[in-house]
């Protein structure tokens, strides 16, 4: 079996993390840990198995001239949507932003787009301005909470029109590639599996799996935000503590369309607790329920479930 494997992914996909085990089977023992203080794999050494995003044009590029290699896509579900959304912008590049990219970004939106070499994240400065008549600039860096959450809720909504759902949904029909989905990466036994499948050798990194699940902020702001969820939908009275923007953005997200008529958007001051978000329901007056109107302009995505 050839041993030159290659790992194409899409931005916060563990493509880097993927091609670290790889040289870990390969060179049969743990290399030095690869995580940065974000919990992205980017301080891997000896780093042998490329892991290409294929969203970046130039990776694109050394993917076409790749041949005779054993490649590995990692791919998600698209449920996984505002995990890779979160981890796009928290995990991204070298870790200039420190632990979080996201936090980063809440504090100061133009140092963040300055530090990011991705055009379409520079494109964001010109977004403030057409959705929300923000000038952001030297003398005015940062966005207000509540915008900044409805700007994460728009890249909610048109998920199917990003550029990493797209790539992603092309790395699943690229033929002769051994596909991972994300959920098999987090479960450390599948993940196992797969690479006993590929190698006779056998590795135990169910440690350094626990570190890489821990260090994860994307993951755990993802489990969050639907734990919450879940507790709305079942009555259940929870906290809400440590939630990013984009946590409260797929909130608001997935209630509205829970709830349907009673609109979630352009809340000033989020909610501190899943109470707070019940009582909002029970007392929203029936003369001003109404769909969202996204929601009618797209009724095929969004059905109103209560009809059913």
């Amino acid at each position: 079996m050839s041993k030159d494997f290659l790992v194409v992914h899409t931005p916060g996909a563990f493509g880097n993390f993927l091609g670290y085990l790889v040289d870990c089977h390969l060179a049969e023992k743990l290399l030095p840990s690869p995580f940065i203080h974000s919990g992205a794999s980017h301080a891997r050494i000896n780093k042998n198995t490329q892991s290409l995003d294929l969203v970046v044009s130039e990776q694109q590029t050394q993917f076409a001239q790749a041949i005779d290699k054993k490649v590995i896509g990692c791919v998600w579900d698209e449920s996984y949507f505002p995990y890779i959304l979160h981890a796009y912008y928290s995990r991204t590049n070298t870790g200039q932003y420190g632990k979080c990219g996201v936090e980063f970004l809440e504090e100061n939106f133009f140092q963040y787009v300055e530090k990011h070499n991705s055009p379409s994240v520079q494109q964001n400065i010109k977004t403030m301005k057409d959705f929300f008549g923000l000038n952001i600039n030297k003398e005015s860096q940062t966005v207000p909470r509540h915008v900044l959450r409805q700007f994460f809720w728009f890249q909610l909504f048109y998920y199917k029109e990003n550029k990493v759902t797209k790539v992603n949904n092309q790395i699943k029909l690229l033929p002769g590639v051994d596909l991972l989905g994300i959920d098999s990466v987090l479960d450390y036994n599948r993940l196992k599996l797969f690479f006993s499948n590929h190698f006779d050798f056998e590795l135990d990194f169910r440690t350094l799996h626990e570190q890489f699940l821990e260090l994860n902020n994307s993951l755990n702001d993802f489990n969050n935000s639907k734990q919450i969820i879940e507790a709305v939908k079942n009555n259940e009275t929870i906290d809400i503590n440590d939630l990013s923007v984009i946590g409260e953005a797929l909130v608001l997200y997935e209630l509205e369309q829970h709830f349907f008529d009673v609109p979630f958007f352009n809340i000033t001051q989020f909610f501190d607790n899943t109470q707070q978000i019940l009582d909002y329901v029970k007392h929203y007056p029936d003369v001003m329920k109404q769909p969202n109107k996204l929601y009618c302009q797209h009724y095929k995505r969004f059905p109103n479930k209560k009809d059913e």
